[in-house]
């Protein structure tokens, strides 16, 4: 702002030598004389030289002015031969005639050719200096002239101000600060203004190039526009208005950065208003249009939008900002659109309707900011459908940046709650049809709110696998250290369905219903793990285990026949119950019942340590025959060990323990049948009343 100071004071002190000169040019004919004195007035004056190389001319009716050609001011001394400004060309006129009136008409301004040269040295000393000097000297003789004359009188008392436009062209401006060491280069100013008379339109035209050494920078810059203004300056219009913005430099994508900007502008001082209509802003792959309107300017400003995003690949956005991602999908995130009507005033902000289009989603909906302060939010979105896979990284670098993620968050310092713990928020949100991480969800409703740094979402409710979901999360950010907790219900889900969608391989089939209720705390896997505690429950009817046929297991451990029988242990029911205490769950009650065996089950899964150790006990109740086997194990307990790795546990039967318990059953056996026949025996003997005598029977 100072060099721009600097640079019109620079112009007007030029028009006013040239005033000079028009008045010593109507008491004195020879020109070389006029630029002597002209010039050595000026060295007096600033301590810098003035220069006046091509030709004097002048008129004195009906327009006092002047034409300047080939002017030279030279630089401060110590500042070398380097001129402080050079202009090639300066045409003013003032009409004489429109003075009597009071009026002050000028006619239009031309100015070509300007080179102003600005320099600081090491030491801080300017090679304008002089001209500062001589400035500042004037501005307190104006101000005492004015202070004389009443605060009240304008420097041009009622004189009415005329001017018929403005011709700038190829100017220039060069500042170079050795101190900083910032170099700035205006090149290439053109400014073009039109007659300026009330209520006509004025043609502007203003461009520029740019050049920065700190931080680097090179800039292009265009504006035209009509411009029309009230005879009582309260009202302004830009027709029409263009702006052309071409950049490029650090911090800035690699490309450039291209924005054009078009709008009809009027701005009503009176009134307090400021609209802008037929808007549109293009530029970084992006294209928006719509309409702004500001209203009651001087009290508590009011805006109102309606704004329109057309069509736009948000990735090649991403890519021109320095952000690459890669998607499953490659076409996701290639199209989004949206509209919005937003209404804002103090603290009160409505965005209604909202309406955005990502790809083949829908989102609609409505956003209320009843205060920054917090903030105070208020929301209310529907979705219809979207694949979240679609979004997520290819496989291969999604399991990378998975680990990434866990050693960044390990590493790291802790985040900063303090944002979510001011929010206020009420939001609610409803999908029509969700897919993420293969599961597949339809009909959800989702209800946030956010107090103090507590987070809930609850009620949370779907409908999955021809089952139903329900449950609540909770998580707490009060402490640095958050916790959460959750309390899941699904009812009705086939299991096998949605294992197949979670984890590309189903261990379990049937209809289930499974209750969770858990909490935990922390940021990373381990944290969470090791603090995890909380209860579950589980009941299956008609399903298998699939991986592992049970029966088949006990006849090839027992030495029986076996056959090819699917890898499954069929069941009618399975249910079980359990804690878990500090990332180790704990099951005593796991019940399996099957036409042919009865199983129950004890032990411990550790999710910290990924290990398991759980003992199954199985009891042949009905025939093996039908699977290679016989009846010969009825009536058995036989006890299964699953040993190891979580992922990939290691079944076994405990063949100790299934032969002793086979042995004593042969026993039991052969002592019944000892006793059977003792009693036939006893029976011929004694004779049948002798027996019943013996039992009192």
């Amino acid at each position: 702002m100072k060099l721009l100071k600097w640079f019109f004071g620079l112009l007007f002190g030029v028009i006013l030598l040239a005033v000079i000169a028009v008045v010593v040019a109507t008491l004195v004919v020879d020109e070389k004389a006029v630029k002597e004195k002209i010039s050595t007035q000026f060295e007096s004056t600033t301590g810098q030289s003035l220069r006046l190389d091509g030709p004097l001319n002048w008129s004195v009716f009906p327009w006092v002015g002047i034409k300047l050609a080939d002017v030279q001011i030279g630089s401060a001394p110590g500042f070398g031969d380097e001129p402080l400004a050079a202009v090639q060309k300066l045409d003013v006129k003032v009409g004489i005639m429109p003075l009597l009136e009071k009026k002050v008409a000028v006619d239009t301004i031309v100015l070509k050719g300007v080179r102003l040269n600005l320099r600081k040295n090491k030491d801080g000393r300017t090679n304008w200096e002089g001209l500062a000097g001589a400035g500042e000297g004037k501005e307190k003789e104006a101000a005492a002239e004015a202070k004389a004359g009443g605060e009240e009188q304008s420097q041009f008392g009622d004189f009415e101000i005329q001017l018929k436009g403005i011709e700038l062209e190829d100017v220039s401006l060069h500042f170079a600060d050795e101190q900083e060491g910032v170099n700035v280069k205006l090149d290439d100013l053109a400014v073009k203004v039109g007659e300026l008379v009330a209520e006509k339109p004025v043609p502007l035209r203003v461009s520029f190039k740019l050049e920065n050494t700190k931080p680097v920078m090179k800039l292009d810059f265009a504006l035209s526009t009509d411009m029309t203004f009230s005879k009582d300056y309260q009202r302004l219009d830009l027709a029409a208005l263009a702006l052309d913005l071409n950049a490029a430099g650090e911090g800035l994508p690699a490309q450039g950065v291209k924005l054009a900007l078009a709008a009809n502008v009027g701005l009503d001082n009176k009134q307090g208003v400021l609209v802008l209509s037929d808007l549109s802003v293009s530029g970084l792959n992006v294209d928006i249009t719509g309409d702004l309107r500001v209203s009651e300017l001087h009290a508590k400003p009011k805006i109102e939008a309606k704004l329109a995003l057309q069509n736009t690949n948000l990735k090649e956005l991403l890519e021109i900002a320095g952000v690459s991602i890669a998607t499953a999908d490659p076409e996701a995130l290639t199209r989004v659109s949206g509209k919005i009507h937003v209404q804002q005033q103090g603290e009160a902000l409505t965005a209604k309707p909202i309406s955005i289009k990502l790809d083949d989603s829908s989102l609609d909906g409505e956003l209320k900011l009843l205060s920054f302060d917090g903030p105070v939010v208020r929301a209310s979105f529907k979705l219809d459908a979207i694949d979240l896979d679609r979004y997520l990284p290819p496989k291969s670098e999604e399991e990378a940046a998975g680990k990434e993620q866990e050693q960044a968050t390990t590493a790291a310092e802790k985040p900063d709650f303090t944002a979510l713990r001011k929010l206020d928020l009420d939001a609610k949100f409803s999908v029509g049809s969700l897919k993420i991480n293969g599961l597949k969800m339809q009909n959800i409703i989702l209800n946030v709110k956010s107090r103090k740094g507590v987070l809930r979402m609850d009620p949370v409710s779907a409908a999955l696998y021809e089952g139903k979901f329900q449950g609540s999360i909770k998580l707490d950010v009060r402490q640095d250290t958050p916790r959460f907790s959750a309390k899941k219900t699904l009812s009705g889900i086939q299991i096998e369905p949605l294992l197949n969608d979670l984890t590309g391989k189903a261990q379990l089939s049937g209809v289930g219903d499974i209750k969770v209720d858990i909490s935990s705390m922390g940021l990373d896997d381990a944290t969470i793990k090791r603090n995890l505690n909380g209860s579950f429950s589980i009941q299956f009817r008609d399903g298998a285990y699939i991986g592992f046929n049970l029966a088949q297991a006990i006849r090839k451990a027992t030495g029986q026949a076996t056959s090819d029988a699917p890898q499954k242990t069929d069941f009618a029911e399975l249910k079980g119950s359990g804690v878990i205490k500090n990332g180790v769950v704990k099951n005593d009650d796991l019940y399996l019942a099957s036409p042919a065996l009865r199983v129950t089950g004890k032990g411990k899964v550790d999710l910290v340590e990924n290990q398991v150790n759980y003992l199954l006990t199985t009891r042949v109740v009905g025939s093996l025959e039908g699977q290679g086997g016989s009846d010969k194990l009825k009536g058995v307990a036989i006890p299964v060990r699953i040993k190891g790795d979580l992922n990939n546990p290691s079944p076994s039967v405990d063949l100790e323990a299934a032969l002793k318990a086979n042995a004593e059953h042969k026993l039991e056996e052969k002592k019944q049948e000892l006793m059977d026949k003792a009693g036939e025996k006893l029976k011929d003997k004694l004779g049948t009343g002798a027996l019943k005598g013996l039992f009192g029977k």
